[in-house]
C-alpha cells in the first residue's frame, strides 16, 4: 500500500527548547495530513554556527535518549508515526560531537540511528574543526513501510554509500540536510538526489533547512528519477506519496541492480589508485 511522508523545511532556532517545540507542532501538523513518516532536516536540534566555540556545541549536544529525542518519541507514539531527526550526540571527545540522525518508530522507540561518515570539509566549510566522523555505517532497517536507510547531507556526494544501502534492500533513503547555500549549490543537491535515486532505482527524500545559509529546496525522487514534490525555498511542510509497487514496475524495466558485474568491480577498493 502506498504511503505518506512529509518533509519539513524549517530554519532551526538557537534555543533547542524552541526546536523542540516546534518538532511537536510539525508531528501534529505531518498527522493532520495522514503522514505516516516525518522527515526533520539535519541539525533540527539547534542552529550553531560553526565559528561557535566547541564548548557551545557540547553544551547543547544530548545522548539519543535525552530529553530532545525522548519528548519527540512520546509524541510520536501518540500519533503512531515514524519521525526522523538530527540531532547533536555527546561523544566521547569533549571538543567533537557526533552529527547524529534519528529514526523513532511509531511505538516511540528508536529503530535505528546514523553518525554523519562524511564530514562537510568542503567550499571553505570544515565540519571536522566541530564533529567527530562515525566509522560505521549503520545500514538498513525494516519497517512495516519500507525498507530503510539513512545518510546525511554531504553524504549524497557519494555514490558508494547510497549503493550499499540499495544492495542491502533499501526501498527508501531518508536524508536530513542542512545544505550550504552557495554557486551551484541547489543544482548540485537536485542532480545528486535525482542520480542517487536513479542509480539505484529506489525513493530518496530529502528534508534540508532553509534560510540563514542554507538552500531549502527538500525533495522527494522516485525510482525512475522523477521529482514527485520540491519545497522550494520558503519554510514549510510538503508530502510525498511512497508507492513501491512504483518501485517493482521500475525495476522490472531497469534492473540496473541485478546487472552489477561483482566478479569484476569486486576486485577493486575504494582506496585503490590505479
Amino acid at each position: 500500500m502506498p504511503f505518506k511522508i512529509a518533509l519539513a523545511q524549517v530554519s532551526a532556532s538557537e534555543e533547542k527548547r524552541e526546536n523542540l517545540r516546534r518538532g511537536l507542532d510539525l508531528i501534529e501538523a505531518a498527522s493532520r495530513k495522514q503522514a505516516e513518516i516525518l522527515l526533520l532536516p539535519e541539525l533540527f536540534m539547534a542552529y550553531v554556527p560553526l565559528e561557535a566555540p566547541s564548548s557551545k556545541f557540547a553544551s547543547v549536544a544530548e545522548e539519543v535518549d535525552g530529553d530532545f529525542v525522548t519528548t519527540l518519541a512520546t509524541a510520536a507514539r501518540k500519533k503512531r508515526m515514524h519521525v526522523v531527526v538530527g540531532i547533536f550526540e555527546r561523544s566521547s571527545k569533549r571538543d567533537k560531537v557526533y552529527n547524529t540522525v534519528v529514526m523513532i518508530g511509531p511505538d516511540g522507540k528508536v529503530i535505528s540511528t546514523h553518525r554523519k561518515l562524511q564530514l562537510f570539509d568542503s567550499f571553505g566549510y570544515k565540519e571536522s574543526s566541530r564533529y567527530e566522523p562515525s566509522s560505521v555505517l549503520e545500514g538498513v532497517f525494516k519497517t512495516p513501510l519500507a525498507t530503510i536507510g539513512m545518510m546525511t547531507c554531504y553524504e549524497l556526494r557519494f555514490p558508494e554509500l547510497a549503493r550499499i544501502l540499495a544492495l542491502q534492500g533499501a526501498e527508501l533513503i531518508l536524508v536530513p540536510t542542512a545544505w550550504l547555500a552557495g554557486r551551484m549549490k541547489e543544482e548540485h543537491l537536485h542532480v545528486l538526489a535525482k542520480a542517487r535515486a536513479l542509480e539505484n532505482t529506489l525513493y530518496l527524500a530529502v528534508a534540508s533547512q532553509t534560510g540563514r545559509i542554507f538552500t531549502g529546496r527538500s525533495v522527494v525522487v522516485d525510482p525512475f528519477g522523477v521529482s514527485i514534490c520540491d519545497a522550494g525555498e520558503e519554510e514549510g511542510l510538503v508530502t510525498a506519496e511512497i508507492d513501491l509497487e512504483r518501485l517493482v514496475r521500475v525495476r522490472k524495466l531497469l534492473p540496473s541492480l541485478a546487472h552489477i558485474r561483482s566478479d569484476v568491480y569486486g576486485r577493486f577498493d575504494a582506496g585503490t589508485k590505479r
